[in-house]
Formats: structure tokens, C-alpha cells, sequence
């Protein structure tokens, strides 16, 4: 990976950082000499279902309290807790308790003591509740006050911590995202026993056919990934030929795979991803199965391929370039460009088929990457659903012919 595309990946991750739920503001110091912390594990999000849990620790062990919150700190500076005191009100009224008062735990005189507060339990049976209900991109303010009868006020504040909410994760099988296709769980035939003269050449490496299920839903991009998209991702544009709408050409397996990693920390960041779910190059298995779209013949269009249905280079087509993304009808499941224009990277490694029947087949550990679909100088047969083809996995291997498409899908773990 060039130096630019690190920066891109490591500018991600700062993102990701940088949304996360935000501490500010200064507790005091109880008499004990205990200075509570408050944070959140998450980004709560207008579902209430991103297990967003606050936690107040170092609290004075056996002490009762509670935690608060505001949405609205525009205009509002932190204000002294009573003369003398250390601590500071840091969210501006009017306020809400989350919950009824809680009992710290631990043991009295340690600053041991904690309290947990279940943000999205809390907000799921308050309907009515302060800020309910939420917007995307809504401040949620929240501290916590706790007992301490020989301080002034006769008790302390932690400091505060900055929420946002955020739209809901997709949820598998239902939820759609612009620009992807949700795809059903299934089982089809993997696969060709097709001629090995014409018209399809047929080779040895897609046989013996055999039964393939893909056990869950996922989403896979609707066309490959184009230039802009990964020119605004990874802050470079390698491709031979240059168009915004062009499919990115010009990558390697390995630069395929950071921007999949940086589009998983984008989107994870904005609290974007299913439980269990990343952006990913698809496995061979999956991307046949959706490339054939329950279909059975050679190419998902039928038994033929013609030059007004796919970019590729059998005459009289003769495509000289890759064509912008989405030029041709998608397939039956809204899939472009499935067969031909750039040929596409998958997760696997290569391997002989062994003809037993499979669930969720991923293949890892060998020296060589299989990409599938073929391209715009490739012969028809090339293009075919069933078609395989692999090189050596090098930093350096790069086509100006070879592309990718992600798929938003469960993790895969080798």
C-alpha cells in the first residue's frame, strides 16, 4: 500500500475516534478523595438498539446518586457546584434523570463505587422523555451527581460525557443502503459442465459442479467500485482509465482490501454496521450465487452474450475501455455489470473444487486470489458465471482490466 493510501486508512481511524461518545468538562474531587469518571461504550442511536451503556466509575464506594442529561449546551458555560466546592455543573437545564437514584456498590471509603446506566433501556420505556423522540445527529449532554454530606451542597458531580445519535445499523436481509443490493440466503449450483470446445471453453477448474449454500443474507454493491468512490476513500486514483464513473482498474488485491478495511472503519464509525457484519471483498461462492441470480445457464442473461448486454471484446463488440459503471441492464437481482467491463477481485484464495456439497465456502492460505466476471478485451467465454481465474497475490499485481466490488456481509474470520 502506497504512503497516501496508509494516511487515507489512518485518517479513517481517527474518524472513528473522533465519533466516539466524547468526555469533557472537570469532576470534582469527593472529600474522600475520589474523582469519578463518566463515558459511554457507544454511540446511542434513534432505535435504542446500539447497546449504548453509561458507566460512572470511581465513585465512593456506597454512596447513592444518579446520572442526568441535557440537549442543549449551546450558549452554556460550565458552572461552579457551590462556593468552595471542586465540582462543576456541566449540562445546562433543563435536565432529566436517567432512571431512579442508584446505590454505588463497592466498598464506603474506596473509590470503588459504580454506576450503570442502560441508555437505550431507559429511553425504549420513556417515550416522553427529554429529546424523545430523537433526531440523527442530536447532542445528548449526561453527568452524574452522587452523595457526599461533607461537601458543599452536601454533594459532588463526575464530568460530563457527549453523546450524538445516530441513524439505526441496517438490519440483515431488510434494511436497504444506496447503492447495494440485498441479497437472500440460498443454494445453487457451482460451477460448469458446459462444453470445453466452443462456444464456452469450458475448463477443468469449474468441475465437478456441486451444491453451494449461502446460509445468510448480505449486501453486495450494485456496481463495482468507481474511481471517485475510491479516489475520495483512499486519496488516490490508479486507474489506466481515467472517469469518475469508471470501475477503479489499476488495484491489487491488497489495495482492494484496504479500502474495504477503510470503508469498514468509515461506516463503523457513523455506527453504519450490523453486529457481526463488514464491508469486504466478496468469497467466490458468493459472488457466483450472485452473479446467476437463480439462473442456470451460461451467463445470467441466458445462453448467449451479446455485445448490447455486457462490456466485453468478442467481435463485432471489440470494447477498446472499460465502460462507466451501470451502462448495461443489471442482472435479476439489480446487479451491473456482473459479466465483463472489469473482471473483479474475490476474498479466496484459489483451490480445486472437490465436488462435495458446501455451506458458506471460503477458501484461505494459498498463494493465489481468485477474480471472476471478466473484462472488456476478454472473449465472451472469458465473461461466463461460472468462469474462474486467479494470479499470484502481490502488492505489485496490478491490471488496468482487474477492479472489485465489496459486499457489506458477515465476517469472515480465516
Amino acid at each position: 500500500m502506497t504512503p497516501v493510501r496508509l494516511l487515507a486508512v489512518a485518517a479513517l481511524v481517527s474518524l472513528a475516534s473522533a465519533q466516539n461518545p466524547t468526555a469533557y468538562c472537570t469532576a470534582g474531587t469527593s472529600t474522600n478523595g475520589c474523582t469519578p469518571s463518566i463515558n459511554a461504550n457507544v454511540q446511542p442511536n434513534t432505535a435504542n438498539t446500539a447497546g449504548c451503556v453509561i458507566t460512572t466509575s470511581g465513585v465512593e464506594g456506597q454512596k447513592f446518586g444518579l446520572t442526568f442529561y441535557g440537549v442543549d449546551n449551546s450558549g452554556f458555560t460550565p458552572t461552579l457546584w457551590g462556593a468552595g466546592g471542586t465540582s462543576f455543573l456541566c449540562v445546562k437545564p433543563p435536565t432529566r434523570r436517567i432512571g431512579s437514584p442508584l446505590n454505588s456498590g463497592g466498598t464506603f471509603g474506596q473509590c470503588d463505587g459504580v454506576y450503570v446506566i442502560d441508555w437505550d433501556a431507559f429511553q425504549a420505556a420513556s417515550p416522553g422523555a427529554l429529546g424523545n423522540p430523537w433526531t440523527i445527529g442530536a447532542p445528548v449532554l449526561v453527568q452524574s451527581w452522587y452523595r457526599d454530606p461533607a461537601a458543599v451542597k452536601s454533594s459532588n458531580l463526575s464530568n460530563a460525557v457527549e453523546l450524538t445519535l445516530r441513524v439505526s445499523a441496517p438490519t440483515p436481509c431488510l434494511s436497504p443502503i444506496s447503492g447495494m443490493v440485498v441479497i437472500p440466503n440460498g443454494t445453487f449450483q457451482m460451477g460448469s459442465n458446459a462444453s470445453g470446445g466452443p462456444p464456452y471453453y469450458s475448463s477443468q477448474w469449474e468441475r465437478p459442479v456441486h451444491d453451494v449454500s449461502i446460509s445468510y443474507c448480505f449486501w453486495m454493491g450494485e456496481a463495482e467500485v468507481t474511481q471517485v468512490q475510491y479516489a475520495t476513500l483512499m486519496g488516490a486514483n490508479p486507474s489506466f482509465f481515467p472517469g469518475a464513473s469508471n470501475p477503479v482498474e489499476g488495484v491489487s488485491w491488497f489495495n482492494a482490501q484496504a479500502y474495504c478495511a477503510a470503508l469498514t472503519a468509515q461506516q463503523g464509525a457513523l455506527g453504519n454496521l450490523p453486529p457481526g457484519y463488514q464491508y469486504r471483498l466478496p468469497t467466490e461462492a458468493e459472488w457466483e450465487y450472485a452473479c446467476r441470480a437463480g439462473t442456470t445457464t451460461e451467463f445470467n442473461v441466458g445462453a448467449d452474450l451479446f455485445c448490447y448486454q455486457a462490456r466485453f471484446g468478442s467481435l463485432p463488440c471489440n470494447s477498446p475501455a472499460p465502460a462507466p459503471v451501470r451502462s448495461y441492464a443489471p442482472n435479476a437481482w439489480g446487479l451491473y455489470d456482473m459479466h465483463g467491463n472489469v473482471a473483479e477481485w474475490c476474498l479466496d484464495s484459489y483451490s480445486v473444487y472437490s465436488g462435495a456439497a458446501a455451506t458458506d465456502p471460503f477458501v484461505h492460505g494459498g498463494p493465489q486470489r481468485v477474480y471472476r466476471g471478466g473484462a472488456y478485451g476478454h472473449l465472451s467465454f472469458q465473461c461466463r458465471s461460472a468462469t474462474r481465474s486467479s494470479n499470484d497475490v502481490l502488492p505489485t499485481d496490478t491490471s488496468d482490466d482487474l477492479g472489485f466490488r465489496v459486499v457489506l456481509a458477515p465476517i469472515l474470520v480465516p
